[in-house]
């Protein structure tokens, strides 16, 4: 009880710090809650819109945008926008994950015997950031964690062509993401709300591990049908009778404000990384090129 509490003060002390004080926190949260209303006025969206990102926010890159700026009723439709299609090819070749997200690469690298994660000096179990999975398969692979800012593209997609078996939905709080604000004291990503998708390929099983962030209301895919029910105090996994099949780059989930992807894929062999620390990075360009027959891999 003692631990909640603490954690919840600090989800409170991380917002009002990032946000400028407890009023500029109390509108923020206003905002949030007020995002999915419809804005009347075309003029009045897109004055509101561009003063948020460009003072509050980076600009957007209007060009990306699906549609024009002005047609986006509310806040949260330009929140969980698309992007044109023709401005994120989705890279092909054998063996070959591409990016499932927009964002800046945290962290890239191979698991250490399946007990390290290390994400800002911060140290993860995969035990404890995946629970209900069977983490053993993944104790040597790689991975890589994608920050996504409230600037950047809130879809998620496929970063190869599987079949999607499960979505596991872990009940947790809502601490920033933000990197700056990361300590191992809260060790954010098995503290935070998350849901786990689980895929399978012909050749290797992969996770993608949405994290929430603050002001994350709904993480949400994009299949017609009922949304399903996550209960707020243990943890809900809903398995598909028969798998969904997916294709690489297909859009899988979003975020209904920016937060972290975390990619985990078994490697049975050489693996090159085609990303960098602290690198830009959209979905569909080369992530990971994964060689099974254990002959190194050079990145392309």
């Amino acid at each position: 009880m003692r631990a909640r509490f603490k954690t919840r003060v600090e989800q409170i002390r991380q917002a009002r710090r990032i946000h400028g004080g407890l009023v500029n926190l109390w509108a923020a949260t206003v905002g949030v809650k007020l995002s999915r209303l419809p804005i009347p006025s075309r003029r009045l969206r897109e004055r509101l819109y561009r003063r948020i990102y460009g003072s509050k926010y980076a600009a957007l890159c209007e060009e990306e945008l699906e549609r024009p700026l002005a047609e986006f009723r509310s806040l949260n439709e330009l929140f969980t926008r698309g992007v044109r299609a023709e401005r994120r090819p989705v890279a092909q070749g054998e063996g070959l994950f591409v990016c499932p997200c927009d964002g800046m690469v945290q962290e890239v690298g191979h698991l250490r015997q399946g007990t390290l994660l290390t994400a800002k000096g911060v140290d993860y179990t995969l035990s404890s950031l995946l629970p209900g999975v069977d983490s053993q398969p993944f104790e040597n692979g790689a991975y890589a964690v994608l920050f996504l800012s409230p600037a950047d593209c809130h879809r998620v997609f496929s970063p190869s062509q599987a079949a999607l078996e499960e979505i596991i939905h872990v009940p947790g709080r809502r601490l920033l993401v933000h990197p700056p604000f990361q300590r191992a004291e809260y060790p954010v990503f098995v503290l935070n709300e998350r849901v786990i998708m689980r895929f399978q390929t012909p050749l290797r099983r992969y996770l993608l591990v949405l994290v929430a962030g603050w002001g994350v209301g709904h993480i949400t895919h994009p299949w017609r049908g009922r949304r399903p029910k996550f209960s707020r105090r243990r943890i809900t996994l809903r398995r598909f009778e028969t798998p969904r099949n997916v294709a690489s780059g297909e859009w899988v989930a979003t975020f209904e404000l920016g937060s972290t992807v975390i990619l985990i894929a078994e490697s049975h062999g050489d693996v090159a990384s085609h990303i960098e620390r602290d690198k830009q990075v959209h979905y569909g360009e080369p992530l990971f090129t994964f060689d099974a027959s254990g002959v190194s891999v050079e990145a392309r």
